[in-house]
């Protein structure tokens, strides 16, 4: 079977209206076309579809309505970029601390490229593989360039953290054996099969934020863990939601004032395009902002 053929902007715009999408200036339509693909563009038209398997719009969808959409969408991912960072770094730091402080205490301070010192020597393995990649990326940084010449091309714990992608910062702390683990979720406030998961799950965020990938009308992936008894205090919560995945950047973040902040900056967004989005389609239930501030 043959691919779909290229489309112009003004067949683009014809593809949109036969399938029944209202567009009431075309020339402002066909300016954004030329600045969102059109395939991102339709991913935010999904909910609006008849069918799921075919092409055309429900009654009343317009080119505005799903654009307001693809805004939400760019501004969700704005706020959550600028916290994710946060705890990317806090991350970095204390699991680099604990574990140095744990296992490179003695000359020459470099177990940590040594496989005896995870428990998972696969992961740790695959992870050290992964950071090849990363720091040839960088090798033209003063770090990598110091630590190549004066300490034969190895760097300590709390350098190589900074190297590394948060997807591999998540798999260092999985490899690791439970008493370092123990120590680094302690530090942080929760349990290690709870800490293992969100940075997984922050790593996802973080991947499909700094992709532009679409959050609104997504299912996430791993489901993310909370306690028993919080699902009890909230049955209306579903954990492969946006909504679940923000409670999870919330829990994580060690500030909180920066958890206030983020709460505030949500709720603002969430009632400047009320009017526009559909709370279930990122998992918010209409109690959300209590729940926030609950959490904090």
């Amino acid at each position: 079977m043959n691919l779909k053929n290229p489309l112009t902007f003004e067949e683009q715009i014809e593809k949109l209206e036969s399938h029944g999408m209202q567009i009431l200036d075309k020339e402002k339509a066909k300016k954004l076309l030329t600045e969102i693909n059109y395939y991102r563009f339709t991913g935010c038209a999904l909910q609006y579809r008849k069918n799921p398997d075919e092409s055309g719009y429900k009654d009343g969808v317009t080119f505005d309505t799903v654009y307001n959409i693809y805004l939400f969408d760019e501004q969700i991912r704005n706020i959550l970029r600028k916290y994710i960072e946060r705890a990317e770094v806090y991350y970095r730091t204390i699991i680099s601390y604990h574990f140095s402080m744990a296992k490179c205490i003695e000359p020459p301070y470099d177990q940590h490229y040594n496989e005896n010192n995870f428990f998972n020597k696969k992961g740790y393995n695959e992870v050290m593989e992964s950071f090849k990649k990363e720091k040839s990326y960088y090798r033209d940084s003063l770090i990598v360039k110091h630590h190549k010449q004066k300490y034969n091309n190895k760097m300590p714990m709390w350098v190589i953290v900074e190297l590394m992608s948060l997807s591999n910062i998540s798999k260092l702390y999985n490899s690791m054996y439970t008493s370092e683990k123990t120590t680094i979720a302690t530090s942080a406030g929760t349990g290690v099969e709870k800490l293992e998961n969100h940075l997984h799950c922050l790593s996802v965020l973080r991947n499909k934020c700094a992709h532009a990938a679409r959050l609104y009308n997504t299912e996430f992936n791993p489901p993310a863990k909370f306690s028993k008894s919080f699902f009890r205090k909230y049955p209306e919560i579903k954990n492969n939601t946006l909504y679940a995945y923000m409670l999870v950047l919330l829990k994580r973040l060690p500030d909180k004032q920066m958890k206030k902040a983020l709460v505030r900056d949500i709720c603002k967004l969430i009632d400047t395009f009320k009017e526009s989005i559909e709370l279930s389609k990122i998992g918010f239930p209409e109690n959300f902002e209590q729940i926030l501030k609950k959490e904090i």
